[in-house]
């Protein structure tokens, strides 16, 4: 699915292709730059990892918030209160550790936050720094790029501890921040904005940044190539700002706010 997303498509192709796309899903076609719009696109991929047309969004510049790093569909935030805390994704249930693939910096999540985004096709699919930080590591987690529809996650347990995954650490006024871009069927290619690796590893990756890539909120971090699920994880002092679920989010808008006076 992957190698014929970057295809090149002829253009009369492309254009009937990706209109079809947009009124199907319903792309907001005010978020694409109409210059883009009228010379077509060279590929689905290069359509479906479009940038924003400038403007489209707005950042919340507080230092107090960590905002939504994409736009998608806010699920599930679950309080991590204990090492072995659990937190549900698409019904399923993994700690963090799992998550994250790393126990021993799952700890300091402990009392913290997990917050489950979902992309929908018509969604932008690039992902932000939630908030000024340091990215001073970026892993690779290998998986069976197993889809995320309803009935997979009925079908197989652990779904998000198997899928593919790419696990942005962060260094942040907040303490740090975990930023885990999960992929689904067909989903598995994924790229970082500031750190270059052969994606679909057989075993983990680590990469230590050095020295880190300093970034500002709202900065591009990772693009996914077809797909599909963030989880931002937090140390504790952050309440969610949305308790209403699901609810809709855009990149920018704030998502969690340092509980501190």
């Amino acid at each position: 699915m992957g190698a014929a997303a970057r295809m090149r498509l002829p253009p009369k192709l492309g254009r009937a292709a990706i209109g079809a796309y947009i009124r199907y899903f319903g792309v907001n076609p005010h978020d694409i730059d109409p210059l883009a719009l009228e010379d077509g696109f060279e590929s689905f991929d290069a359509f479906f990892t479009r940038p924003l047309r400038r403007g489209a969004r707005s950042i919340d510049r507080s230092a107090r918030t960590l905002v939504s790093p994409c736009d998608g569909e806010l699920r599930e935030v679950v309080p991590i209160e204990r090492i072995d805390t659990e937190v549900v994704a698409k019904g399923q249930r993994f700690t963090v550790g799992e998550l994250i693939a790393d126990e021993a910096l799952a700890q300091k999540f402990v009392g913290g936050q997990a917050a489950t985004i979902y992309l929908h096709p018509r969604d932008y699919h690039r992902v932000h720094a939630p908030c000024d930080a340091l990215a001073w590591r970026v892993s690779l987690v290998p998986g069976r790029l197993l889809p995320v529809t309803a009935a997979a996650v009925a079908r197989v347990p652990r779904l998000f501890a198997l899928n593919e995954r790419m696990v942005h650490v962060l260094e942040t006024g907040h303490g740090h921040v975990a930023v885990v871009m999960v992929a689904a069927f067909g989903v598995g290619h994924m790229t970082c904005a500031y750190h270059r690796f052969s994606p679909h590893p057989r075993e983990l990756q680590v990469h230590a940044c050095d020295p880190p890539a300093r970034l500002r909120k709202g900065d591009e971090i990772g693009v996914f190539h077809l797909g599909s699920t963030v989880i931002v994880v937090t140390e504790p002092g952050m309440e969610l700002l949305e308790p209403h679920m699901p609810t809709p989010l855009l990149l920018g808008q704030p998502l969690l706010e340092d509980a501190a006076p």
